[in-house]
């Protein structure tokens, strides 16, 4: 008897391995900062009107286009020509049903730390929130300090 229920646990935990599989890599930190390095790049090569393409719903109903481009765009270019970047953190935040700003849901904040064309570190935090079809940007800042 026992045999039968460990085998059949055993078919039961490998069919629905790669559902807990897929619900984890939704989350991973991989994915996060793949998404990151995603938008950061497009950060440098000037294609940030695409990412307002790509932010989360929610941000495209309370800043206009326009505001999202130029605020990243004014953020960001003081700072120069980057070099090297590299990651220094990925901190996942659930906000629960009853919040408001910002909606509900899981967010995450990937860190990095970024050497510029003058020798000068910065960090930049690429903030996202996941939805239905995966994670969606919802803000960017630069700054000088960590």
């Amino acid at each position: 008897m026992t045999l039968q229920f460990g085998r059949h646990f055993l078919s039961l935990a490998l069919a629905l391995s790669p559902i807990f599989a897929a619900a984890q890599d939704v989350q991973s930190p991989d994915l996060i900062l793949a998404t990151s390095l995603a938008a950061l790049q497009k950060i440098d090569s000037g294609q940030i009107d695409t990412l307002w393409e790509d932010a989360s719903a929610f941000v495209k109903t309370k800043v206009p286009k326009q505001e999202f481009i130029s605020g990243i765009r004014q953020s960001r270019g003081q700072y120069g020509h980057i070099l090297k970047r590299d990651w220094a953190g990925v901190i996942r935040i659930e906000y629960p049903a009853d919040w408001t700003d910002p909606p509900a849901g899981m967010y995450a904040n990937a860190d990095f730390a970024s050497r510029l064309a003058n020798g000068q570190t910065i960090f930049e935090k690429v903030s996202l929130r996941l939805e239905p079809n995966g994670w969606r940007m919802v803000g960017y800042v630069p700054r000088d300090k960590q």
